[in-house]
């Protein structure tokens, strides 16, 4: 019996510098892609892969995201998010709702492609 239509897509992980983690990562193995930034998570982001786990993905907020540069100072550099790939974002999300996985929003479209619900994942 299928449970799901989605499967875990990256880990995302908060941080101050997308080129010290990404360094810290790459001596387990991860290379990383292009920097770029997206106007809507106001962050710069890039994407880590490697072989032996799932793709990484470095979001470093920029100054003026206020909600993001909070949970980096009281966390650190640490896993902030998961992203599940899906054929269907809306069922998706109410599977999670279901779940007790909370989101701040609905699904919006990112520049960098995919979709966001304006926060982390967490579990409630």
């Amino acid at each position: 019996m299928k449970v799901s239509n989605s499967m875990l897509d990256h880990l995302g992980y908060l941080t101050d510098s997308i080129s010290g983690t990404s360094e810290a990562f790459r001596s387990l193995g991860y290379l990383a892609g292009k920097t770029i930034h997206d106007s809507r998570q106001r962050a710069s982001i890039c994407m880590l892969t490697g072989e032996s786990g799932p793709d990484i993905e470095l979001v470093e907020p920029d100054e003026d995201n206020r909600s993001l540069r909070k949970l980096l100072s009281s966390s650190g550099v640490s896993p902030y998010h998961l992203c599940l790939k899906t054929t269907d974002i809306d069922a998706e999300y109410e599977r999670m709702a279901g779940r007790r996985f909370s989101n701040r929003c609905r699904p919006l479209p990112l520049e960098a492609g995919g979709f966001v619900t304006s926060g982390d994942v967490r579990r409630a």
